[in-house]
């Protein structure tokens, strides 16, 4: 019987895990910085919104509906038309501030799952220090990474293995 609840249990955190995307963003304080969203299925309408419920940008058809959009926004967020016919309803953010940092959701109505959710690290770009007139080159995997969904899938997986056993 104990059996039964770790399956049914393992079975609801994987189709929590799977139902929302989740994207990690890093942009540098001044420079621009793309937010992707694409969806298999072609919506009419996407919403972005920051975490705060600001609308960032609202996509209908090909255009963009700006009318309406926060302050903060104003005259900083790009749409790549061409893109949209293909489902791609990313957006570049520009002039980017630290305060822009956090989380942002793209969401279509008609698609499930109807939300992918980012999260923007605004950081100042890192110099690298000079020795003797020359420039050390940053280091690889000086961030650290978060775990994608295939890897957290396959340490379930293993989970429920070592469990059953």
């Amino acid at each position: 019987m104990n059996v039964s609840w770790i399956f049914y249990f393992t079975f609801l955190l994987l189709i929590h895990t799977v139902s929302v995307q989740s994207v990690r963003v890093e942009g540098f304080i001044g420079e621009s910085v793309i937010l992707p969203c694409s969806f298999d299925q072609k919506p009419r309408t996407v919403f972005w919104r920051d975490s705060g419920s600001r609308r960032v940008c609202d996509i209908s058809g090909s255009n963009a509906d700006c009318k309406d959009r926060d302050s903060v926004y104003k005259d900083r967020v790009t749409i790549f038309p061409p893109e949209i016919e293909k489902g791609n309803f990313s957006i570049m953010l520009s002039n980017l501030t630290e305060t822009d940092s956090g989380l942002y959701t793209c969401t279509s109505p008609q698609i499930n799952p109807p939300t992918l959710k980012l999260e923007l690290i605004v950081t100042e770009r890192q110099t690298a220090p000079e020795v003797k007139g020359t420039q050390i080159p940053p280091g690889n995997g000086d961030s650290p990474r978060r775990a994608d969904g295939l890897l957290t899938f396959l340490l379930e997986c293993a989970l429920l293995y070592i469990l059953t056993f």
